[in-house]
């Protein structure tokens, strides 16, 4: 391939890796969660709660929330999805009376808070958190090595090049995937520039094995194509599959492997030429089109809560133990009193079959329902973060 056509591809490559990222990066995504601590007399549930922002350190001209921020509680914890800001104070109504926090200050997204719910007040505190104490890194880091191997395996099938590429691959990305997850948890901000850091990282880690016989130009590109097909991965696992692709591995690999086979035979019947840009314009149309799919599904979740009530509501639906096993997702969160993510789909079915066994009135606006299990009532919530 000639200077042009190498500056064209690499071109080409660049814009189908902004494709996908230009409408998930308009502004930060980072969740910033809130540990609810209980240290009450007696035990309390939470009716409402809410997050206030203020513009003065004396707190005296509060801010509404942003239409792209949110804010809820379960039981257990609060989440936040939202711009950092410097004076910051949580409100909660618990059951015996409201309590508030003191100020505290998000400097960073992708923080976590301990919130100590005392019997007069609320005591945020901010925590250290390590990349290997957040959830899903040790399924994220196997596939991400899984891929980007599975990757650079075709790449030496469709360029000849040694197995010695495998062991350069590896070695970058046991660096570099726990060095990005460390600075995501500890705050770090500019995806796009870690991820282009990374990118030059692993293609230098790379070259370094290699440079006496493939030129860095080469690597380079190889790096950018695996860091944009994990991230597409990485963003469709949590967004549109929600942990289900790990059942479908099997498939996929059978998939890669076929594909592998199939460029081997194409090489002995087409020139090389013609090798480099049929897989240059696959790759690049199919990090389109999975661009395009997580960006339409990103906001296609609702998280799901189960309140405890102190007292019998006026109307509820009994809930059985049959229920609880067709809707896994309600009997979850009633267990841990957490945020219990589910698609939007099965959102509308458990609040439709909700709705029609509550023995009071039915609003099929409203989001909020009451239910009776085990002869406890709680309150059931959705809302989107």
């Amino acid at each position: 391939m000639n200077v042009k056509g190498r500056r064209i591809a690499l071109t080409i490559l660049l814009f189908s890796l902004l494709l996908p990222l230009a409408s998930a990066d308009m502004g930060p995504k980072g969740i910033t969660q809130f540990n609810l601590i209980y240290e009450t007399s007696d035990p309390v549930t939470i009716i409402d709660s809410r997050l206030i922002k203020y513009e003065d350190e004396q707190c005296l001209n509060e801010t509404e929330l942003r239409r792209f921020e949110r804010f809820g509680c379960a039981q257990k914890e609060c989440r936040a999805k939202m711009f950092s800001g410097s004076y910051n104070r949580i409100s909660i109504n618990f059951s015996d009376r409201e309590r508030q926090s003191n100020v505290f200050n998000i400097s960073k997204h992708r923080t976590v808070f301990d919130v100590h719910v005392t019997d007069s007040e609320l005591i945020v505190e901010e925590t250290t958190v390590a990349f290997y104490t957040l959830p899903g890194f040790a399924l994220f880091f196997i596939l991400n090595i899984l891929l980007e191997l599975i990757i650079a395996l075709i790449y030496i099938a469709v360029l000849d090049k040694p197995m010695k590429v495998i062991a350069a691959v590896l070695i970058a990305n046991l660096i570099s995937f726990p060095a990005l997850w460390q600075l995501l948890a500890s705050g770090a901000e500019f995806l796009l520039l870690l991820e282009a850091l990374i990118v030059l990282f692993e293609g230098a880690v790379i070259y370094y094995f290699m440079k006496k016989v493939i030129p860095i130009y080469q690597l380079l590109i190889l790096s950018l194509i695996m860091n944009l097909c994990s991230f597409i991965f990485g963003n469709m696992l949590v967004y549109v599959l929600n942990w289900g692709v790990v059942s479908l591995l099997p498939i996929i690999l059978a998939v890669i492997i076929l594909s592998v086979l199939a460029l081997a035979y194409l090489k002995k019947s087409y020139s090389a030429r013609f090798i480099r840009v049929l897989t240059i314009s696959l790759m690049v149309l199919v990090c389109a089109v999975t661009g395009l799919i997580v960006m339409d599904q990103m906001n296609r979740f609702e998280l799901l809560s189960a309140h405890k009530l102190s007292c019998e509501p006026e109307y509820y639906a009994t809930v059985t133990a049959e229920d609880l096993r067709e809707f896994p997702h309600l009997a979850d969160a009633i267990k841990q009193g957490t945020f219990i993510e589910m698609k939007r789909e099965e959102e509308d079915r458990l609040l439709a079959y909700l709705r029609v066994k509550q023995s009071g009135p039915q609003t099929s606006s409203s989001k909020k329902l009451y239910v009776r299990v085990k002869g406890e009532y709680y309150e059931v919530r959705t809302t989107s973060l």
